[in-house]
């Protein structure tokens, strides 16, 4: 099969094998559609390391269960599917007491184990999840987005609260429309581009979505007294804050991590949220050169690899 693999040395369009479910709770899935993310770019790049010398890159997908393992439980062929990245290790206690969304050993499609950026994957059953025929491969690989967008509900904002999402990008624009979904209405998005001047002491709680320590420092100014600054990007780099701002002001700081898989799905099938607007085109594998340079100043779609192409 064709698959965009990270080596050692460079990242390039391979023949590799055809997966196999040589495990009992192993599922093979013939990838429909992949979308790009930030963080693929990053593993390409060595920003984040990846964990083996040869990786297929990608973890937001969407395709047709081709091969499930003896004990793949109610997954079965031909099933329409997307799958949850972030695997758990099911081991820790946290696993053992049913929390495997909390797990603290997780691993990742596309980072520890072979990703999406190919024409077939091998995946754990556990890990799986089934789509409506009513919902397009598009939508169903932008799955791991709204789920990771979901989680700021788990912050401890409230709908009768005024809050602002910091950023008018792609995933600001995600999270306010699930923000809507679930009864929030009073929350702006600002646009530190467009602004002219910075609001201060005006909400109760700011959602960041590019964290850095000049952010940081706004977010403190814009919300008031006691407020809540959810902290949703997943930054690499240190960050800086005025610890004694902080104290000061007494914020409140709420990182959360991912929402029910599940649940994204649902909002998406149900037209809870819609989300066309915020996809964008299909590529060849062997475009990756292209789309990965563009997608560092294009956001504004989520972009997508089709490997049938």
């Amino acid at each position: 099969m064709r698959a965009i693999l990270k080596n050692a040395h460079n990242v390039n369009v391979a023949r590799l094998p055809l997966p196999v479910a040589d495990t009992p709770d192993s599922v093979v899935i013939e990838i429909a559609l992949a979308g790009l993310c930030r963080t693929d770019v990053f593993v390409a790049e060595g920003r984040i390391p990846c964990k083996t010398p040869d990786l297929v890159l990608g973890h937001e997908f969407a395709g047709i269960v081709t091969q499930t393992g003896a004990d793949a439980g109610d997954v079965k062929s031909g099933d329409r599917v997307t799958v949850m990245p972030v695997l758990p290790c099911g081991a820790c206690d946290l696993c053992r007491a049913g929390r495997q969304i909390s797990c603290q050993h997780t691993t990742m499609l596309g980072i520890d184990h072979h990703g999406a950026f190919s024409e077939y994957i091998r995946v754990p059953a556990a890990s799986v999840y089934r789509i409506p025929d009513t919902l397009s491969f598009r939508h169903a690989a932008y799955s791991e987005p709204v789920a990771a967008a979901l989680s700021v509900l788990k912050s401890g904002i409230r709908p009768d609260e005024k809050g602002v999402i910091f950023g008018n990008n792609r995933f600001g624009q995600l999270i306010d429309r699930i923000l809507k979904a679930y009864g929030f209405r009073d929350v702006e998005i600002f646009d530190p581009a467009a602004a002219k001047s910075l609001p201060e002491n005006r909400y109760d709680f700011a959602i960041e979505t590019l964290a850095t320590t000049d952010i940081m420092r706004d977010l403190f100014k814009m919300i008031r007294v006691g407020g809540r600054i959810v902290i949703k990007s997943r930054k690499h780099e240190p960050v800086g804050i005025v610890m004694a701002e902080a104290v000061r002001r007494e914020i409140t700081l709420s990182a959360v991590n991912y929402g029910d898989f599940g649940e994204a799905v649902d909002l998406m099938a149900t037209g809870r949220i819609h989300v066309d607007d915020l996809l964008g085109d299909e590529y060849r594998l062997e475009d990756f050169g292209d789309v990965f340079e563009r997608s560092k100043t294009h956001e504004e779609r989520k972009v997508f690899f089709n490997p049938r192409q």
